[in-house]
């Protein structure tokens, strides 16, 4: 395997919604908590369709007043489990300028550095908290309630390798206060 000068390598892309969305899901699963209480509200979502499936059918009171406010929950239940993700990358690429801009992130033994035609950012390796890396992007954790996409696709398999390499060896994973 061909070995990166890591003060040189560079790389450029533009987010789409898509590395949000996969960003996001990360987010969700970066501890080994998150990911249970994922799978709980799974089971506990298919228990109440059952439930919900059960009263409208076979229930003695079928009527709609008594059946709406459990129809409602599940609607809103699916939204957060599955459509949250799809909102959040909406609104970030709506609501941030430099979203759709093209990124250049350079990577070092220091850190990153990320720069738009708009904007710059530093960052060393200390801030993050943890990272992920999920099929199309590695979501890096910079505080407990924030996440910073870096997608795959931007980078070849050797700096793929490179990178993930360099993330095991910088970025120790901590506790979430």
């Amino acid at each position: 395997m061909r070995r990166y000068n890591l003060a040189d390598m560079e790389i450029s892309y533009t987010l789409t919604r898509d590395d949000y969305i996969e960003g996001f899901k990360a987010f969700r699963a970066r501890t080994a908590y998150s990911r249970w209480v994922n799978r709980i509200s799974r089971v506990c979502f298919a228990l109440l369709v059952a439930i919900a499936l059960f009263l409208s059918f076979m229930g003695h009171d079928k009527s709609l007043r008594n059946l709406f406010p459990l129809w409602a929950l599940l609607a809103f239940w699916v939204y957060i489990i599955w459509g949250c993700p799809y909102y959040v990358a909406h609104k970030m690429m709506k609501g941030s300028p430099s979203a759709p801009l093209v990124h250049t992130l350079d990577i070092s033994e220091s850190g990153l550095s990320s720069r738009t035609s708009v904007s710059e950012s530093r960052f060393t390796w200390d801030v993050f908290m943890g990272w992920t890396e999920v099929e199309g992007v590695f979501s890096l954790f910079p505080s407990p309630i924030s996440y910073y996409p870096v997608p795959k696709r931007a980078m070849t398999d050797d700096q793929r390798n490179e990178f993930r390499t360099l993330l095991q060896a910088k970025v120790s994973p901590r506790k979430y206060k």
